[in-house]
């Protein structure tokens, strides 16, 4: 399970490759939130005392719309750090469909956020080329951005753009 920084002409994302949906979903939101903060730091965070808590959104869908279900959770994330101080460092996902919702509910670890020194702002998460994606087995995945790998099933991909 992994994450990489995407190349972007004026904003930042991330590429995100993990064994299930949910393990993808803590991926991408791990990779947003060290995005965040220096390397340093990110190495620090579990040095700091965590706390837990059940974070939940949902959304209205007729399909599996996995894309917009992780933009709604990433901003509730942003939502979280900026409004209650709560910097989100991990989480065990449960993601399930209760026609007409789609839901995401977590138990999340998290520090406070006035512990962390950041370097960087996200104003938003964008839905701008927003990926996730099943890959069958052996199916092979190209990121738009060169300079990663390319990715190869069985497994789930994602991709964000924030805007900075």
């Amino acid at each position: 399970m992994s994450f990489w920084t995407l190349s972007t002409k004026a904003d930042i994302g991330i590429c995100g490759f993990a064994n299930s949906l949910p393990n993808l979903f803590n991926e991408l939101s791990c990779g947003m939130m060290n995005l965040l903060i220096a390397e340093d730091i990110a190495r620090k965070l579990n040095k700091f005392q965590r706390h837990t808590a059940v974070w939940r959104v949902e959304i209205e869908t007729s399909h599996q719309d996995y894309e917009s279900l992780i933009l709604v959770w990433l901003e509730e994330i942003l939502y979280k750090l900026e409004i209650d101080n709560r910097f989100y460092v991990d989480g065990q996902y449960m993601i399930r469909e209760n026609k007409p919702k789609l839901i995401c509910e977590v138990q999340v670890s998290y520090i406070d956020a006035n512990l962390v020194d950041r370097n960087l702002e996200i104003k938003a998460v964008t839905s701008h080329e927003s990926l996730i994606k099943e890959l069958n087995q052996g199916e092979t995945f190209f990121p738009s951005d060169n300079t990663l790998p390319e990715l190869v099933g069985p497994a789930w991909v994602g991709n964000v753009i924030f805007d900075i």
